[in-house]
């Protein structure tokens, strides 16, 4: 009975007018420019165009975490990899677990700096970071403008006064070994 007024009246029973298939196609073509859809299909409001395009399938549903899946992303994310973390969600995209991990206040566990190669630079890297002290902020404290943030080493560029205000930073020492004496 409602369906047979549905479809003879042409409005569903709030009053709103009945999506039809020309709409449908105009806003599948349109789609994701919501405000020109809503230009183009001028008898529909923003919310009810969003509505309609989820109901499509044009739009990602929202995911609802249970309190299982915010366990499992207290108890992985701080050291899992990606893949591991793809194999613990399945259907759910990484971007949405990492979204929800910062949400509920979890953070990925901070990794070891990579060697450089040259020992009295490694010392202090690997130093900061058992300090828990940024490259930022260790540039801060020895006052040595960029120098441990950017990293220029790589190519030769050893600036040995940045080294040693590092090092007394960090309330270090250094020492010198002569060769024949190793």
């Amino acid at each position: 009975m409602a369906r047979e007024r549905i479809a003879k009246t042409g409005m569903a029973p709030g009053g709103h007018p009945v999506w039809t298939d020309r709409e449908m196609a105009l806003l599948a073509v349109i789609f994701p420019d919501y405000k020109r859809a809503v230009a183009v299909l001028q008898r529909r409001t923003y919310s009810a165009v969003k509505c309609r395009a989820r109901s499509m399938g044009l739009t990602d549903c929202r995911h609802s975490w249970t309190g299982a899946e915010v366990s499992r992303i207290r108890r992985l994310f701080p050291t899992a990899d990606k893949k591991t973390l793809t194999a613990a969600f399945p259907g759910i995209p990484l971007h949405k677990v990492y979204a929800k991990a910062g949400h509920i206040g979890v953070h990925r566990k901070r990794r070891q700096f990579k060697p450089t190669g040259i020992p009295s630079i490694d010392q202090i890297r690997g130093r900061a970071f058992q300090l828990n002290v940024s490259m930022v902020d260790l540039d801060a404290m020895a006052k040595t403008n960029c120098y441990f943030q950017k990293g220029n080493w790589h190519t030769g560029n050893i600036k040995y006064k940045a080294i040693g205000r590092a090092t007394e930073a960090l309330d270090g020492l250094l020492a010198v070994r002569w060769k024949d004496q190793v």
